[in-house]
């Protein structure tokens, strides 16, 4: 059950900064407020903020434009310097799983552990010939990264109370989905990037980045001269178009593989979809057909009640566009 209170999703992105409240009421939620507005030009780079004065300055243009100067705000840190990976620890205390977690990081972490934050999330416990032993999830993020975000936020007016990833916001969102005993993946098609989270038992377990985005649509549209260079006017089995789609597909094979590799009891049962790509005509299809897995898009209205106000495109928006920042200010209300 939900609390009645509000809570406001923040998601930075490479192209456009989306906001958006909602407000607890009963078993479900429902938007107050959003809006979007384009993130200034080359500070945002592959989830790290290079300015946070001058896109804290942007946004509180938005912040204020919706009314929600003082908002208590949650938001996610992204991209590639985002360092996840499963790790198994011997059972013990969680502080004490942190602290081993960090020691065993040094291996891998491609920068000092000085310049990183980092959680675990414990995904299973077991006993084998060494004895009682859990399995973590471990991710790490540069602090620099998450300290420019606290600071966009306080240029901005918001009171940021709650830093995420990504994937642990679109499960919130699409949990009516996600549930169960089954392992399944969600997609996220982005603007220049995307990426596919595995979920086993409702614990993240797989994070992987895949370099494509809808950038590439959008520059297909704009060679083949087309009018109205909108992504629902796009289909994937148009002769063009299907190319991107092999490149798409490629990757997230690619992605499959490799978790297949990492997690060889477990089989994905379906994959999620969502992003501003899902809108592309006929991609559930396609995609399902050529991973040979099912492939359907994210649906969140078990949950969220959308504005009895808003148009068809804004709608359209909200579903498409908004996923991170809705699952981000969910998990404010949670």
């Amino acid at each position: 059950m939900f609390i009645s209170r509000t809570s406001t999703g923040l998601d930075i992105g490479s192209q456009s900064i989306k906001l958006v409240q909602v407000q607890g009421r009963g078993s479900k939620a429902r938007v107050k407020v959003f809006g979007q507005t384009p993130t200034p030009r080359g500070l945002m780079e592959n989830g790290f903020i290079t300015d946070p004065d001058v896109v804290g300055r942007e946004l509180g243009k938005l912040v204020d434009k919706l009314k929600l100067r003082g908002a208590k705000t949650v938001s996610a840190l992204s991209g590639q310097q985002v360092y996840t990976r499963l790790l198994t620890l011997p059972a013990m205390k969680l502080d004490e799983m942190r602290h081993a977690a960090l020691y065993q990081a040094t291996s891998f972490l491609p920068i000092s552990i000085e310049d990183v934050t980092t959680d675990i999330y414990p995904v299973r416990y077991f006993e084998d010939e060494e004895g009682k032993q859990c399995e973590v999830f471990f991710v790490a993020a540069r602090k620099a990264q998450a300290e420019n975000l606290i600071r966009t936020c306080q240029v901005a007016g918001l009171k940021l109370n709650r830093v995420e990833i990504e994937p642990l916001a679109l499960h919130t969102l699409y949990r009516q989905q996600l549930n169960g005993d089954q392992v399944k993946g969600v997609l996220n098609i982005g603007s220049t990037r995307s990426y596919l989270a595995i979920f086993q038992e409702n614990i993240l377990v797989f994070v992987r980045f895949i370099s494509f985005g809808c950038a590439a649509f959008y520059q297909y549209m704009m060679d083949s001269g087309a009018n109205d260079v909108t992504l629902e006017k796009l289909d994937c089995l148009d002769p063009g178009c299907e190319t991107l789609m092999r490149d798409l597909v490629s990757e997230l094979n690619r992605s499959l593989d490799y978790f297949r590799l990492q997690s060889k009891d477990e089989q994905l049962s379906e994959i999620i979809l969502c992003g501003g790509g899902a809108q592309v005509a006929n991609i559930e299809e396609y995609l399902s057909r050529e991973v040979g897995l099912p492939v359907q898009v994210g649906d969140f209205t078990s949950q969220i009640q959308l504005p009895d106000s808003i148009d068809d495109k804004e709608k359209s928006a909200l579903i498409f566009e908004y996923p991170v920042a809705l699952g981000l200010a969910m998990r404010g209300v949670k």
